[in-house]
């Protein structure tokens, strides 16, 4: 599949972090992000982000059905469900140490390095190799870019204590394995319901499994990794950086061969490799004509307007040009539905099963002057119309 796009792929022969200085027009003056202010850390301590039900809903005995559809027993069963591995080995410590594993730290279940290191002859075939073990341990797509302390928090917050503290990583581990694990395309068309929350779920659980399994098999090798999903950094900067996609109005990641339907994972380390170069497919011209996704924003989260360096609110980042989307209107949506929404990920033209060959030419057509045909023939055809939830469980293609 990735030869048919490969044609229209651009790698940019410039330095990743000159790139993204020149495409979001980054501020001197650029802070890192604190942590503590991310939404969801903030629902924890912020009085005028209330999360009501939403976490509790997570725990199966709090969970409570709604009349509409996508929100019975059934899907918030399978949803929870989706989740589970994430949440226990994620929480394994929180009673004693307050952390999250996975969102607000990362993860420390590494047995210890081997005594000793392979030796590397070759970093082009050293790289080759990881990239390899990271798609059989379940990734979609992998890049590599250097570690641009930019993007790693300010601070790390601390969900039990509410502490936010100062917070780096090692200075050795200079590379970052960036990984795209693609999400099921047919439950992100039911977006959103609580069924469609499983999309999510069964997303992390990959990503779970993906970089921990990377991560011990780079310390087998006799080097230092470190397994990451949410935590310790912003993860779409970096993905760019590793030429893994391009930024989307709706403040998503859209690659290549899954669109912006993925969940990011990555592990840092200091095994030595070759970075990788950001890419250009159109994206940025394509957003600029197509309004789809801050059109069936229910609560108008996603702008309209061009790119800004100044955000919405503390949610987000200061001095970074680019389209923001208003976390807190987009998380109290959240709240009144009991699960996530990605409405936005529904609707955009990016979202396609890419293994269809008509599909294909679609993101062609995106990255070219007939970009509006393309965006005619989406709506024409109806792309991103809801299906129901009832119709995914009767799907008799799956049996």
């Amino acid at each position: 599949m990735l030869s048919f796009f490969k044609s229209g792929i651009k790698p940019i022969a410039q330095a990743s972090k000159d790139y993204l200085n020149k495409s979001f027009g980054i501020s001197p003056d650029f802070k890192r992000f604190n942590q503590r202010n991310d939404i969801f850390n903030r629902a924890m301590w912020d009085d005028s982000v209330h999360p009501k039900a939403f976490f509790k809903s997570y725990d199966i005995t709090n969970y409570k059905p709604k009349k509409s559809k996508g929100f019975d027993h059934w899907d918030y069963a399978f949803r929870n469900a989706s989740w589970h591995m994430t949440d226990v080995v994620g929480e394994m410590h929180f009673e004693k140490e307050g952390t999250v594993q996975g969102f607000t730290d990362y993860y420390s279940v590494q047995t210890p390095p081997s005594p000793m290191q392979v030796p590397i002859d070759d970093i082009n075939d050293c790289t080759k190799r990881i990239k390899h073990a990271a798609k059989m341990f379940g990734a979609g797509m992998v890049g590599i870019c250097k570690v641009d302390e930019r993007w790693i928090y300010s601070h790390n917050y601390n969900r039990k204590t509410q502490e936010a503290k100062p917070f780096d990583i090692p200075k050795n581990l200079k590379y970052a394995i960036m990984l795209i694990i693609p999400m099921d395309y047919e439950l992100s068309k039911t977006y959103p319901t609580a069924l469609s929350g499983a999309s999510t779920g069964l997303g992390y659980g990959v990503g779970l499994h993906c970089a921990n399994t990377l991560a011990q098999f780079i310390t087998n090798l006799g080097y230092q990794a470190i397994a990451s999903l949410n935590d310790t950094s912003l993860s779409i900067p970096m993905a760019i950086e590793a030429g893994l996609g391009e930024y989307g109005r709706h403040g998503l990641l859209i690659t290549p061969e899954f669109g912006p339907n993925i969940r990011i994972a990555k592990v840092f380390t200091d095994i030595p490799l070759t970075v990788d170069q950001p890419v250009e497919f159109g994206v940025k011209q394509f957003c600029n004509t197509c309004q789809k996704c801050a059109d069936g924003c229910p609560v108008k989260a996603i702008p309209k307007g061009e790119p800004q360096a100044e955000p919405p609110n503390f949610s987000s980042s200061k001095g970074i040009k680019k389209w923001t989307v208003n976390a807190e209107k987009c998380f109290k949506f959240w709240v009144g539905m009991n699960t996530d929404c990605a409405i936005c990920i529904r609707v955009c033209p990016y979202n396609k099963d890419f293994s269809k060959w008509w599909n294909r030419i679609g993101i062609r057509l995106a990255n070219s002057p007939l970009r509006k045909l393309m965006l005619k023939l989406d709506n024409l055809l109806k792309f991103s119309d809801r299906v129901a939830a009832a119709k995914w469980w009767e799907d008799k293609t799956r049996d």
